[in-house]
């Protein structure tokens, strides 16, 4: 899995791209665990390159949702490709979830 950060105000834009499996859940738990240390994060993970979510990953995902709902922030998808949508809308993990269509969306949001 290949992550990329970006800061836009006070929003942290981490570009995910790969399989959010069994075998990268536990360095991007690791990483975006480190972005929402600080009080009242606000992370926007953009979707559009993830292909294929896990249960390990949903675990992860359902983690940093406590996890920022915790430091009073906010954590919000964009650009979720549909066959990943479905894995979310199936578990109910779009309902904890800000979801936005595009990244300018999710921005917008957080800003």
């Amino acid at each position: 899995m290949e992550l990329t950060e970006e800061l836009q105000g006070r929003v942290v834009i981490v570009t995910a791209r790969g399989r959010l499996d069994g075998n990268t859940c536990q360095a991007f738990g690791a990483r975006l665990e480190k972005l929402t240390a600080g009080a009242q994060p606000r992370l926007l993970v953009d979707f559009s390159g993830i292909e294929f979510v896990s249960s390990a990953g949903l675990r992860v995902v359902l983690s940093l949702i406590k996890r920022v709902k915790g430091a009073h922030g906010t954590l919000a998808l964009c650009a979720v490709r549909p066959p990943v949508r479905e894995v979310l809308d199936i578990t109910g993990f779009t309902a904890m979830l800000d979801m936005h269509a595009s990244r300018a969306e999710g921005i917008a949001a957080l800003a």
